[in-house]
């Protein structure tokens, strides 16, 4: 059991009977946000964390609070600490660890409101807020993603901390490994990044979201995602698709993560900074992907019909490195052929590098390739370095550049 000094505990109705003969708070299994917020209003004035005991959390209502941010069944405080929420076990499968369930009583009067399930208190803007929040060992399962729910909303959280976290949005609807849930509602999302600048790191390790409109909103600066996957989202990760106000310039980079069977490939909405004078300047936000993996499977996919390849909204905003596999269905290795951006620029700005590619091909193995711009390959054929200067159309040249 946890240290009394250390949490605040919470047993769940269907919890162990030792967790409940030990933990500081006991739910019912109707309502059972206002006991876990109880935990956390009396963790964060006993200066603790909360923590809880593997079970089934049911969250049956959404509430609107006085700090006027979105409906929420929880908020931690800003008390320029860090507030924590561990549970026990990770989940396994839908029956086990620490699920915090969404019920449709929670969602039967939400109309077209955008409401969240975890979020930090809220204020004017995420930075210099007090708040640091870490989650840990927990998996919010939502009934089905027809409502515009976010899971967890980081937006005025000034640094996150996020550790083997699940986030189902179709729990109650027919759907999982083989049977795609429908394509989810605009506004149903994962999780959501902090407010642009951050006052420290922000760290994301085995953060899964399944079934989202949109998985994973990345945003913020000194982002660091390790294993971090999406799988059967509308978009699994979008880049700076949410309003911010402060500046979006210093490093995210994604570590051994992956996108299956999502609709459509990342997208990169905006980055910048504030120009001091009221207005933003644009672009210059270094994204890198190390070892990122892709499965693009259309009858695996909502909807059945892929959707866009990987797009800025401006061609050239952004800039990084990404080195990928992708592979294209079942059974099947990984694709040297695999177009990877959208033929309208995006992508520009990085340095790609489809993993199968070798650095030192004959012309056949080079020109089974689907290159990315600026790639360089030495033709052993030709006897000399190559770069290309048009994927879509296989144009490659030599230093001098003459096509070859």
């Amino acid at each position: 059991m946890p240290c009394s000094f250390a949490f605040v505990s919470v047993a769940a109705a269907d919890s162990t009977d030792t967790a409940r003969d030990n933990a500081d708070f006991v739910c019912t299994g109707v309502n059972d946000e206002t006991v876990v917020q109880s935990a956390i209003d009396l963790a964060s004035e006993t200066h603790r964390g909360v923590y809880l005991y593997d079970g089934t959390y049911r969250i049956d209502s959404l509430a609107n609070r006085s700090d006027n941010g979105p409906r929420a069944a929880l908020v931690f405080p800003h008390n320029f600490s860090e507030s924590s929420l561990v549970g026990q076990s990770f989940a396994y499968g839908r029956n086990s660890g620490v699920r915090l369930y969404v019920t449709p009583d929670a969602l039967s009067d939400i109309g077209d409101d955008e409401v969240d399930v975890i979020r930090t208190e809220w204020c004017d803007r995420g930075i210099g807020s007090g708040s640091a929040l870490r989650i840990e060992n927990i998996a919010i399962h939502i009934s089905d993603n027809t409502h515009a729910v976010r899971a967890i909303d980081l937006r005025r959280c000034d640094r996150p901390e996020l550790k083997n976290v699940y986030l189902n949005a179709y729990r109650d609807m027919q759907a999982g490994l083989g049977t795609p849930p429908p394509i989810a509602k605009k506004g149903c999302i994962g999780l959501t990044m902090t407010d642009g600048s951050n006052a420290s790191y922000s760290s994301y390790e085995n953060v899964l979201a399944s079934g989202f409109y949109e998985g994973i909103q990345v945003g913020g600066e000194h982002v660091l995602m390790l294993n971090c996957g999406t799988i059967m989202n509308y978009y699994g990760f979008t880049f700076g698709n949410y309003d911010t106000h402060c500046g979006s310039n210093h490093p995210i980079t994604l570590i051994q993560c992956y996108d299956e069977r999502n609709v459509n490939l990342p997208f990169f909405a905006d980055c910048g900074d504030d120009d001091g004078k009221g207005g933003r300047l644009h672009g210059g936000q270094e994204v890198s992907f190390i070892s990122f993996n892709i499965e693009r499977i259309a009858h695996q996919t909502p909807g059945g019909v892929l959707g866009d390849l990987m797009r800025e909204v401006v061609p050239g905003r952004f800039c990084g490195k990404i080195d990928f596999t992708a592979q294209p269905d079942w059974c099947h290795t990984n694709d040297p052929a695999f177009k990877l951006w959208a033929s309208d620029g995006s992508g520009s700005g990085f340095t790609t590098r489809n993993m199968l590619h070798k650095n030192v091909a004959t012309t056949k193995e080079r020109l089974s390739y689907y290159p990315n711009i600026g790639q360089q390959i030495y033709d052993t054929d030709l006897g000399k370095m190559l770069v290309c200067v048009d994927a879509d159309t296989a144009t490659w040249v030599d230093m001098m550049g003459n096509p070859c």
